[in-house]
């Protein structure tokens, strides 16, 4: 990526970002008013999946409660702190310095997934360590 192009994509996401900080109590109620379904893998097996809890991790993330974000799916804090690196890589770009935050290994990658979805498979023999029920 060149540098302009690094430049000019860290200057738009960082005004998107601020315009969603702006904008984050009109959206929250949106969101908390919108009537979402009932997760049909719970239902059915009264096992939690993969993906249960990511609704309410965004609801409390936008709040500011991270650790309870965390609580009920880890995927959403994981999700974010890959962005945020991403973007800070970005940054390094833009300013002339390119920097590799990430690592860019297949094993890395695959450990984290592994912790992820270990936790969530976890979660359902341990209730007490989640927050998504």
């Amino acid at each position: 990526m060149s540098r302009r192009t690094a430049c000019l994509w860290s200057i738009g996401l960082f005004l998107g970002a601020v315009l969603l900080v702006c904008l984050h109590r009109p959206l929250l109620h949106v969101l908390e008013a919108l009537p979402l379904p009932d997760c049909t893998f719970y239902r059915t097996t009264g096992w939690l999946c993969p993906a249960c809890g990511n609704t309410r991790a965004v609801l409390a993330l936008c709040k500011g409660q991270v650790l309870r974000s965390l609580g009920c799916n880890p995927m959403i804090g994981t999700l974010c702190a890959a962005l945020l690196c991403c973007y800070a890589e970005l940054v390094c770009t833009a300013i002339g310095k390119p920097r590799q935050i990430l690592p860019r290994r297949t094993a890395a990658l695959v450990i984290v997934l592994a912790i992820v979805l270990g936790y969530d498979i976890v979660r359902n023999f341990f209730p007490a360590i989640t927050l998504c029920k």
